[in-house]
């Protein structure tokens, strides 16, 4: 399941643009908002301010609407009180108070009279009284109604000099009298203003809410412009998920997008580099470059179809190199590998360009030779023989020539597999070894050879149902610590159980190899082992277990992650499971069994090299493989009581295993003698029938002594 498809639906909904634009939308809205209540907040304290700076200027017109009090034609005075009113709108009253606060008579601003007026309070008209000749003057009262109205109230009066104060030499200080003739009080209405300022804020906050509408609709298609290479993005990254030939990438005029295309250009180049990298090693031998068996498969298939498609007749030819385990074990591996490399490059050599050469593992190769007869085919394989025969190679002032044996099967229209193809011309090949090695042989459907792929077909056949209807089985042998002579480690070896008896590995792998059933019993041996491990480790807690792998596991891949799988399903830790592997094995394949080894051993699985000392650089590997134990050639051992040479390397190997933190196991343990000169050598295990024969199920409880009679060997 993808990321995507793992989101909830609220999730996979969302867009970018719309949440952009409505996080900006939402923070210029709140914006404008604020800036709308501050300007009608100020826009309000600023009129009254104002409204207030007005009213005060107001009081010294009181004096003239004071007029009536104090002229003597009082309708003259009136009718200019009328004109005064009616210049200034913002008059809504003007009332006329006799001494007492009594109301004499109250106009509005056109001329109209009020009757019934109230009276001034007794508090304000004693208040007013006692501001005759002060300064202010006024009273200003604000909000006397609804609105913003203010009353300017204020005393009238007339001041004089006593008669002798008049020629008074300081007139400061000269007596007045006042004579207060009443009051007048204004009521100023400015509603007006304040009713004028919220239409205008209103249609300014509409104006706002306008530009914020255009403002969000031009930011949307400015938005969805400049992402379009994101959203472009999308279809380029499903290309490459699809693993496109081709992807490309929208341009952008924008900075930041150029910056993650070129990105994401430069990792798509990583990303095809490394895939055809692994693809080459997935297909190809490191050691010779040439196409690995797992290819050959692949071409073959195509091949084979296209000939029974056609009538076309094609020619596999299997080539085993003679006596190459000998300059193995004589200059060492160096030497053996770049033998090999120059036999690769001498194959290239030998047949066209349309042919296809691929290693078949070890010293063996295979050639596809497409469109010829049988005698083409023997003319092609003889021309291959010849000029491998004439390859000189020089080691160590040694010179070696290269010769082969050729084993030839012919592509017809009929159907076949390509695993029995290539066991028929295995089967030609090991009859030219068995007739005297450099030499061609043909597979013919008559005689032996015919009989041995029947056998090999049968057990082929025999193989697949008992991986099917798991039929193999498993015996388990102990491994006795020497110096303590328990057991808690055991070996599993595989069996196949058959109408006719039991077979062993030797018999029936050989053509597991063939036909390319390797890899799976491999996986069913693991998934066999962890069950094992599962069902016996609540009554045997310190058990370990050990099993060989083959070296098509090295060519699974997917090994390490089902091994993880298996493991995880049981609820087996990895180090509960010791892998034998041997140790041409490790030594050959150096660079393909450090990765994958590097992967087991991160599962906790530990390592243990099998048949060692039967090679050349045994010990130079040793510091470089994350070995656990050695487990000593057979040949060692078996005549360990009695050949000093065998002594010598039995006690070299326990040194140097110990001094490299490396536990020891002798294998074929069949005498006390043999035992005895293992504990005196240091070595820590030991296995064989004198300690034990493969069972069918390991003992419940640690072994804590040697049954002699019992386990020797018969």
């Amino acid at each position: 399941m993808t990321p995507t498809e793992q989101a909830p639906p609220s999730a996979r909904n969302r867009s970018l643009v719309r949440e952009v634009l409505g996080v900006q939308l939402a923070i210029t809205a709140i914006g404008g908002l604020i800036a709308v209540a501050g300007l009608a907040w100020t826009s309000g304290a600023v009129v009254r301010d104002n409204l207030e700076h007005w009213a005060a200027q107001w009081a010294s017109e009181l004096n003239e609407l004071g007029a009536p009090f104090y002229l003597d034609d009082a309708g003259a005075a009136m009718l200019d009180v009328e004109r005064f009113l009616a210049k200034y709108p913002e008059i809504e009253r003007v009332t006329w108070y006799d001494p007492d606060g009594r109301a004499l008579v109250s106009l509005d601003g056109d001329g109209n009279t009020f009757v019934d007026t109230e009276p001034l309070d007794a508090a304000t008209a004693t208040e007013l009284a006692a501001r005759a000749g002060l300064y202010p003057p006024y009273l200003l009262t604000q909000n006397v109604s609804p609105g913003q109205r203010y009353r300017l109230s204020g005393p009238i009066w007339t001041e004089s000099f006593a008669g002798d104060a008049l020629f008074s030499s300081d007139p400061a200080a000269a007596a007045t009298s006042v004579n207060r003739l009443g009051f007048v009080s204004v009521d100023l209405d400015f509603s007006g203003y304040e009713d004028a300022l919220w239409p205008r804020l209103a249609m300014a906050s509409g104006i706002l809410l306008l530009l914020l509408g255009i403002s969000w609709a031009c930011g949307r298609w400015f938005l969805k412009s400049a992402l379009t290479p994101l959203s472009d993005l999308e279809h380029s990254l499903a290309d490459l998920a699809a693993e496109a030939q081709t992807v490309r990438f929208p341009s952008s005029p924008y900075t930041e997008l150029r910056a993650i295309v070129v990105a994401l250009e430069d990792t798509t180049r990583a990303l095809q580099k490394r895939e055809r990298r692994l693809l080459h090693l997935a297909n190809h031998d490191q050691l010779t470059g040439l196409a690995n068996r797992h290819r050959l498969v692949a071409e073959l298939d195509t091949e084979l179809a296209r000939c029974a498609d056609s009538g076309a007749r094609s020619a596999l030819f299997f080539v085993d190199l003679d006596q190459f385990k000998y300059v193995n074990d004589t200059c060492g591996h160096a030497a053996g590998d770049h033998l090999l490399q120059l036999a690769a490059q001498q194959l290239r050599y030998a047949v066209r360009a349309e042919d296809f050469v691929a290693r078949f593992g070890g010293d063996e190769f295979v050639v596809l030779v497409r469109n010829v007869s049988r005698n083409d085919a023997r003319t092609a394989a003889t021309k291959v023989l010849e000029l491998m025969r004439g390859l000189k190679h020089v080691e160590r002032e040694q010179v070696f020539h290269l010769q082969c044996s050729i084993g030839v099967a012919l592509l017809h229209g009929t159907k076949i597999s390509s695993h029995e193809i290539i066991a028929q011309a295995d089967i030609a090949c090991r009859s030219a070894k068995a007739h005297g090695r450099n030499r061609v042989e043909i597979y013919s459907q008559a005689g032996k050879q015919s009989e041995q792929i029947a056998d090999d077909v049968a057990t082929m056949n025999r193989l697949r149902a008992a991986l099917e209807t798991d039929r193999f089985e498993l015996l388990y042998q102990p491994l006795m610590h020497v110096t303590t002579r328990t057991v808690s480690h055991y070996e599993t070896l595989l069996r196949l159980p058959t109408d006719t008896g039991v077979l062993r590995p030797e018999s029936f792998l050989p053509a597991a190899f063939r036909f390319g059933l390797m890899a799976d019993i491999d996986r069913w041996v693991l998934k066999r082992v962890v069950q094992s491990l599962a069902e016996l480790l609540p009554s045997m807690p310190e058990l370990k277990l050990s099993t060989n792998l083959s070296g098509f596991a090295f060519e699974d891949e997917g090994l390490a992650d089902y091994l993880r799988d298996v493991l995880k399903d049981h609820g087996i830790e990895g180090n509960r499971l010791i892998l034998e592997i041997t140790e041409q094995l490790a030594v050959r394949f150096a660079a393909s069994t450090d990765r994958q080894l590097a992967m087991l051993r991160d599962l906790g699985c530990q390592l243990a090299i099998d048949d060692f000392g039967s090679g050349y650089s045994s010990f130079s590997y040793l510091k470089r493989l994350p070995v656990d134990f050695l487990k000593i050639d057979g040949a060692f051992i078996k005549s360990l009581p009695r050949d000093k040479v065998d002594q010598a390397m039995v006690r070299m190997v326990g040194e140097v295993a110990r001094a490299a933190g490396i536990e020891t196991v002798a294998e074929y343990v069949n005498s006390a003698a043999t035992f005895e000169l293992l504990a005196k050598y240091g070595i820590d295990y030991a296995q064989g029938y004198y300690i034990g024969k493969p069972m069918a199920q390991p003992l419940a409880s640690n072994v804590t002594r040697i049954d002699r009679h019992a386990n020797r060997a018969g």
